[in-house]
């Protein structure tokens, strides 16, 4: 069995994996917490639920210049390049961003990508607006790598930029992911998704199976499909909000707000993941 890097199998099915996220909701969402502080449109609270439409907020930041922190497959940079907004999108796995770019190039929208790692971020611009969403800082595993990577985003922000990110909660790392075993048969790939969480160290570990086609022949009907055994290991860690908050006015930044389950509602003790809106004031 071939066990690979986090992400460089995953790459291939993460979209799959991930096709019940509402990414224009989750897109718009974060742009009104831009739009609410700059006095626009605002985004009422609610569950997730009963949360509604979402409106659509890029007024005050169309035309500018955006960077996308740890942009995966790229569903985010899309998003916005199609809201009026110059994008460049930074990853540090070279597999997602093969499939971010080829998606790109297929749609003809003109986003750069880069692959570089957060905690070394060497960027050509200043942002007015900087992105890093779908937990992932909870992969960096040291306090100090934090806040690195909080001070090098603040580095490459313009004076009075937003800074947005989220990080799975204890709580989700604990309950959710927690010692439980997923699985699924796709029809044209299965996965075995087993986790364990170390409440001493808040680290929740993450072994992923896939069983893929060996090899993509023509074949009967009748003749069984040949599957390839792949694996990888994901570990992320849980970080206290009061730490966080540490760890941005560290980085020169100002905490405008932070917010439960892409809601207004401050976060409680159930709340899986948590979104950090941040403004560089000089």
């Amino acid at each position: 069995m071939k066990r690979a890097e986090a992400y460089e199998v995953l790459a291939r099915y993460y979209d799959q994996l991930m096709d019940e996220v509402d990414y224009d909701y989750w897109c718009e969402y974060v742009l009104s917490l831009v739009e609410r502080a700059e006095g626009g449109v605002g985004l009422g609270g609610g569950s997730l639920e009963d949360r509604g439409e979402p409106p659509d907020s890029a007024s005050w930041l169309r035309g500018k210049r955006v960077l996308d922190l740890a942009c995966g497959t790229g569903q985010f940079a899309y998003r916005l390049q199609q809201r009026g907004l110059a994008v460049m999108a930074v990853d540090h796995s070279p597999e997602m961003l093969a499939i971010a770019e080829e998606r790109a190039r297929a749609s003809g929208l003109e986003i750069t990508f880069i692959c570089q790692d957060m905690r070394q971020l060497e960027l050509p611009y200043e942002y007015d607006l900087i992105l890093c969403l779908c937990d992932s800082l909870n992969y960096l595993l040291d306090v100090e790598d934090v806040a690195l990577a909080l001070e090098k985003a603040a580095g490459v922000l313009k004076p009075g930029g937003h800074f947005i990110f989220d990080v799975n909660t204890a709580y989700k790392l604990a309950t959710v992911y927690g010692d439980h075993t997923y699985a699924a048969d796709l029809g044209h790939f299965a996965y075995i998704w087993e986790n364990e969480y170390q409440p001493e160290t808040q680290l929740c570990y993450m072994d992923l199976v896939f069983f893929v086609p060996a090899a993509e022949v023509e074949r009967a009907a009748e003749v069984p499909v040949l599957f390839e055994k792949l694996s990888e290991s994901h570990v992320e860690r849980a970080y206290p909000p009061e730490l966080i908050r540490e760890l941005v006015t560290g980085a020169g930044l100002e905490l405008l707000g932070e917010y439960a389950d892409l809601t207004l509602a401050a976060p409680g003790p159930t709340t899986e993941r948590i979104t950090f809106h941040c403004r560089k004031t000089s």
